[in-house]
C-alpha cells in the first residue's frame, strides 16, 4: 500500500470486515479514501495537536477537526 493508504484513513474499514491488512500485511483491494469535504481529495489519518483531533487533506492542505460522537 502507498504511505497515505492505511486503515486509519479508509472509508471502508469501519464499515466492513473485509480488511485484512493489519493481520496479513497484504495489499488491500477494498481501500477507499475518506473524501475531503472541501475538494474531494484524500484525508489523512487522525492526528492530535494540543488535545484536538484533526484530519489533513493531501490535495488542498485544509485541516478538519474530528468530532467525536
Amino acid at each position: 500500500m502507498n504511505d497515505y493508504k492505511s486503515c486509519g484513513n479508509c472509508y471502508v474499514f469501519p464499515l466492513t470486515t473485509y480488511c485484512k491488512v493489519k493481520i496479513n500485511r497484504i495489499i488491500c483491494n477494498y481501500w477507499k479514501p475518506i473524501p475531503c469535504p472541501s475538494c474531494g481529495g484524500i484525508l489523512s489519518e487522525v492526528r492530535e495537536h494540543n488535545g484536538k483531533r484533526y484530519r489533513h487533506c493531501y490535495a488542498c492542505h485544509a485541516e478538519f477537526k474530528v468530532v467525536m460522537t
